[in-house]
C-alpha cells in the first residue's frame, strides 16, 4: 500500500526549474522524472503539458489527467517506481525526513 507523504503529511509539491509542478521533490532528479514520464506515457498521459505551469494554473494541474491518475494509483498501486520506493511499505518512518521532529506513528 502506498502511503503518500504528499497527502498524508502535507509534504509540499515541487516547482522545478523546468517549469513543471511535481507532486513532490522525489520526482526532481532526471532519472526519477524520466521514469515518471515513462509511467505517464504508458497511460497515454501528456505529462510535459499537464504539469507545465506556463500552460496551466495550479488548479488546472492538480485536476489534470496526469495528477488524477497518480492519485488513483495510490489506491491501486499503479504508480511510478519512485512512489513505491519513497512512500511504499516500509519506505519511511518519518513525516518530515527527520525522526527527531516527526509526528509519524507506526501503523498509521
Amino acid at each position: 500500500m502506498i502511503k503518500p507523504r504528499c497527502l498524508l503529511h502535507n509534504m509540499p509539491m515541487f516547482l522545478s526549474a523546468d517549469n513543471h509542478l511535481k507532486p513532490c521533490c522525489f520526482l526532481n532528479t532526471t532519472t526519477e522524472w524520466n521514469e515518471f514520464k515513462k509511467w505517464a506515457e504508458g497511460h497515454n498521459l501528456n505529462i510535459e503539458d499537464d504539469l507545465n505551469v506556463n500552460n496551466h494554473t495550479m488548479a488546472e494541474i492538480i485536476n489534470s489527467p496526469t495528477w488524477i491518475k497518480l492519485l488513483d494509483g495510490f489506491k491501486t498501486g499503479d504508480v511510478p517506481r519512485v512512489c513505491n520506493a519513497e512512500c511504499g511499505p516500509g519506505s519511511y518512518s518519518s513525516t518530515n525526513q527527520s525522526s527527531k521532529h516527526s509526528d509519524y506513528k507506526s501503523g498509521n
